[in-house]
């Protein structure tokens, strides 16, 4: 009779397989987690795109002297507007006029949301105002992944 060999796995090798298997799942888990964020990142960026681009356009199709007037004096007040995404939980818009130039204007749309734990935009407190410490350039206006700008010029009509 020759000598037995014992066959199959020692305790340790066990639970080192587990280990790894165990690290392998955790780190496809991560993976899923981080892309369902991105996913809705995505999703709100061009739910939020969408709707400034709606607010552009509805700019575009107002009287040109209403749309630099302030909100109390413009039938359209568009001037300083704040403005939430329905569509979006804790969002805020600002939309900026720049009417130095009595020919045209330089709007600029801003929209800054909660997503989780984090704001995206610069606007932390999401009330619609450049407050001590959320302006991180330093160029005066709130600045965001969902930013659009656009010129509008004054049309004479013929």
């Amino acid at each position: 009779m020759r000598g037995s060999v014992k066959t199959g796995f020692a305790l340790i090798e066990v639970l080192l397989a587990t280990a790894i298997a165990a690290f392998a799942v955790c780190g496809i888990l991560l993976m899923y987690v981080e892309g369902m964020d991105l996913i809705r990142t995505s999703k709100n960026t061009s739910i939020a795109t969408s709707a400034a681009e709606g607010i552009i356009e509805r700019i575009r199709s107002a009287e040109f002297t209403n749309v630099t007037l302030t909100p109390a004096q413009s039938v359209d007040g568009f001037k300083d507007m704040l403005f939430t995404v329905n569509a979006i939980p804790n969002s805020m818009g600002r939309v900026y006029i720049d009417d130095a130039d009595p020919e045209f204007l330089l709007v600029t749309i801003e929209i800054c949301w909660r997503q989780g734990n984090r704001i995206i935009g610069e606007d932390a407190n999401l009330n619609g105002q450049l407050d001590a410490g959320e302006d991180a350039n330093g160029n005066g206006i709130i600045d965001s992944t969902v930013e659009l700008v656009t010129q509008v010029t004054h049309q004479s009509t013929r």
